[in-house]
């Protein structure tokens, strides 16, 4: 573990170092905001097609490579295919002249419909445990409505009922909220329900396979909404509130429900109470909410908005410029994008078939969404040499040698985290800007 901990933190060090002493030599492990291009692939593809595949960077996060190797093997090769798959997809675009590739998927509905077959295939991985677990579920719903049943919630981080009571107030009143803000009625009941079902497949994604990403970046509620139902057929005030609904809608790798599993988790493999958990969650949540507007107001009149720091006005400018494309060149319904977003789900749904009934069937589902988006782009090289180290240990090692390999991996993760954090607290005392060892 010390093993893994000093070689990764020993990397953190030197380019922290790097960073105040420019004569102390950089180690290039990954892109940053300053150098969006080192380590890109892409400078060798000049000449299209093959240029359509975009952004293709090269990052040795050992942190990443850590948490990677506690992945199923499956689940680790298929992101890989499936990123590939995805940057073929790019290629075959720009040869038949459909779009230019990957920075125009970004940006518009185009083939291969990366974004709307993204979204489809969340669908599936949320609602395939609901088709699979519908007999426990029938027993959880009686439970809700106080009947009989063979399903016990006294043990549990919160009682069913509640649950389901604060999933169904929640909805109601952030849809009440929007609708106070001009939205259409049914428009923002479809929105949160098309949210939660979102949350429910980043909650799936964490839990059971433990993917270091889960960003879904542009395949939000308001983005496929938009691209299936064309602006041109929405209210101003539709579209008004969609754009101010983007800060929590343009990715979901900061989604808090998987930090709220997680602490669930903890607390029952510690025994400790559950439900003191739920309750500490809570009151940060409100501590939280309460200091970040504070914060970001007392940052934003005292640096300006504009300056460049860390919470500037880059989100501000894509929900305006969401806006402006919206209003200033509206969009008819594009039923190419609901077939693509049935596509993703139904692609999605036989993977898991075929994951089900063939033995050895090595293409995860979840992969097809996950290696669809923009975080994949980080860790598709970390996700390479986990997997190549974690399937020779188990062929040539078995299970004894991989776990007496986890340590180390342990140590990777440890040493990343509390090097690289540990230059976000010297930047705090000297007042500096310092390095970050997630640059992006």
């Amino acid at each position: 573990m010390w093993i893994g901990f000093a070689l990764a933190g020993s990397i953190d060090l030197i380019d922290g170092l790097h960073y105040l002493y420019p004569a102390v030599p950089y180690l290039s492990i990954a892109p940053t905001m300053d150098s969006w291009n080192s380590n890109n692939l892409m400078v060798f593809l000049q000449d299209m097609p093959w240029r359509a595949i975009g952004w293709l960077p090269v990052t040795f996060y050992p942190a990443v490579i850590g948490m990677c190797f506690l992945v199923p093997l499956d689940l680790l090769f298929s992101c890989v295919f499936f990123f590939f798959w995805w940057k073929a997809m790019y290629v075959l675009s720009a040869a038949l002249g459909l779009s230019m590739g990957y920075s125009e998927s970004l940006s518009k509905s185009v083939f291969p419909w990366t974004n709307e077959q993204m979204f489809g295939g969340y669908l599936a991985i949320a609602l395939a445990p609901l088709l699979v677990g519908r007999r426990y579920l029938k027993l959880v719903w009686l439970r809700i409505r106080g009947l009989s049943s063979e399903v016990d919630d006294t043990g549990e981080a919160m009682r069913y009922r509640h649950a389901f009571l604060g999933v169904v107030v929640g909805i109601v009143l952030l849809a009440a909220f929007a609708i106070y803000g001009g939205m259409g009625v049914h428009l923002a009941l479809l929105f949160f329900v098309m949210y939660y079902v979102v949350s429910l497949a980043v909650a799936r994604v964490r839990a059971e396979f433990g993917s270091p990403v889960h960003d879904f970046h542009l395949a939000g509620p308001g983005q496929t909404m938009t691209y299936i139902g064309g602006t041109a057929n929405f209210r101003h005030q539709d579209l008004t509130m969609l754009s101010l609904l983007w800060w929590f809608n343009r990715a979901y790798r900061q989604h808090p429900i998987g930090n709220a599993i997680e602490g669930v988790q903890m607390a029952a493999r510690t025994r400790m109470r559950a439900r003191a958990v739920v309750v500490a969650m809570v009151l940060a949540t409100l501590v939280g909410t309460v200091a970040i507007f504070w914060a970001w107001l007392h940052y934003a009149y005292k640096l300006g908005v504009a300056s460049g720091w860390g919470g500037g006005d880059a989100r501000g400018v894509e929900m305006c410029n969401n806006l402006q494309s919206w209003l200033e060149n509206p969009t008819q319904a594009q039923p190419d994008s609901l077939f693509a977003m049935a596509g993703g789900f139904a692609i999605t749904m036989l993977l898991a078939a075929a994951r089900t009934r063939f033995v050895g069937w090595p293409l995860h589902p979840v992969a097809y969404a996950v290696s669809a988006s923009w975080s994949i782009h980080l860790v598709w090289m970390p996700m390479v040499i986990a997997w190549v180290a974690k399937a020779t240990i188990l062929r040539y090692g078995g299970l004894r040698l991989y776990r007496r390999a986890v340590p180390f991996f342990f140590g990777l993760i440890l040493g990343e985290s509390v090097i690289g954090c540990g230059w976000t607290f010297v930047s705090l005392v000297l007042h500096v800007p310092n390095y970050s060892f997630w640059g992006l």
